[in-house]
């Protein structure tokens, strides 16, 4: 009579303990993935967010007003229309910090301006936009919708003839030959810096 051939106790134990130790390495290797995956989506998110507004910012003033809007002459008064405003103010200062002021052509109505401006507050870039209009006075852009976030710190630098680049800190300046705008952005993987070349504006 033949015995009928089977495990051991031990040798069950064994097994169920190799099963579990492979579970464990690919558990631990999928959470590993897992992790990998979601860094580089929201790395990717920062990115993009990043990308999107600082390519607003380019078209808005790149769309900077080329034509001149003047207010229309009083009935019987000879005096000149007061002179339109400068299409592009940037300042930068520690006090008061970046504001970029644009006065541009509408997108959606043609021969109109508008004025859209750039700010930071706290650790917040804002852009606001104000209603097209085809005379003067332009309307002041309100209220403001937050574009990015984390922003530590923002210089910005004008292009001036035979000069070269020149730290715009405490100044103000209208309609300048290029601008260089340096961004500091705290995020989860570390400080990042960047750096946005508008011009030359001609």
């Amino acid at each position: 009579m033949n015995r009928q051939q089977g495990f051991t106790l031990i040798e069950v134990m064994v097994a169920i303990l190799l099963m579990a130790v492979v579970s464990l390495i690919a558990w631990k290797g999928l959470d590993s993935v897992t992790r990998a995956d979601s860094h580089l989506q929201a790395s990717g998110e920062q990115s993009d967010s990043l990308l999107r507004a600082l390519n607003q910012m380019q078209r808005d003033v790149d769309m900077r007003a080329g034509i001149e809007l003047t207010e229309p002459k009083k009935v019987g008064v000879d005096d000149e229309p007061p002179t339109a405003p400068p299409a592009l103010t940037v300042r930068s200062s520690d006090s008061q910090g970046f504001r970029l002021d644009i006065i541009r052509t509408a997108a959606d109505q043609p021969g109109a301006l508008q004025r859209v401006r750039w700010w930071v507050k706290g650790d917040t870039l804002y852009r606001a936009v104000a209603a097209a209009r085809s005379r003067y006075p332009l309307p002041a852009p309100t209220g403001g919708v937050a574009v990015l976030g984390e922003v530590s710190d923002l210089q910005v630098r004008v292009w001036e003839v035979d000069k070269g680049w020149r730290q715009l800190s405490g100044n103000r300046r209208e309609d300048p030959l290029g601008l260089e705008i340096r961004l500091t952005r705290q995020t989860p993987q570390g400080e990042e810096k960047y750096r946005q070349v508008i011009g030359p504006l001609n």
